[in-house]
């Protein structure tokens, strides 16, 4: 009898800790991609091509106090043609390859083929988070990742009006 009870006991307990893990495990924001949505104005060329104007734009807020980013998504056609991850905070950033230390700014030609910054200009006129309201000008010469191929696309004339913007 008493072994009975005590693998009842352990069953039991096993199964608690199995439902504390699932219900306490929650998927990650960070795995869903970005979808099309959002409203503002957002604009730019290609290599001083034709004026490229995106169907929706969002913006996601991430992190407190000193480790906030933003991350904006740029939508035509469905398909995601920008994203930019850059501080929030307004004036100019330095643009360039790495996130953290700098504005960094990627061009989607395809969506197996991506342009990240190596410089450029980067300056956001308004950034309030409260109010949801992103404006600001950009222009960068993106390098096709891997970088190892050397094709660039240059993008100029670039500006942003983002209204949509989420929290996590």
């Amino acid at each position: 009898m008493k072994s009975i009870t005590k693998t009842a006991g352990t069953t039991f307990l096993a199964i608690l800790l199995l439902a504390v893990i699932f219900t306490s495990c929650k998927k990650s924001d960070n795995s869903t991609p970005p979808t099309p949505g959002g409203s503002g104005a957002f604009s730019y060329k290609v290599d001083a091509g034709a004026t490229v104007t995106v169907d929706s734009a969002n913006a996601t807020l991430y992190g407190a106090n000193n480790h906030r980013q933003i991350d904006v998504y740029a939508f035509k056609g469905g398909k995601q043609v920008m994203e930019f991850h850059f501080a929030p905070k307004t004036g100019d950033q330095v643009v360039g390859s790495t996130l953290g230390s700098s504005a960094l700014l990627t061009y989607m030609e395809t969506p197996t083929a991506s342009y990240d910054s190596q410089s450029g200009s980067f300056n956001l006129s308004v950034c309030d988070t409260i109010g949801k309201k992103i404006v600001g000008t950009f222009s960068f010469v993106g390098k096709q990742y891997p970088y190892t191929n050397g094709t660039t696309h240059t993008i100029t004339e670039g500006q942003m009006t983002v209204t949509k913007l989420s929290k996590q």
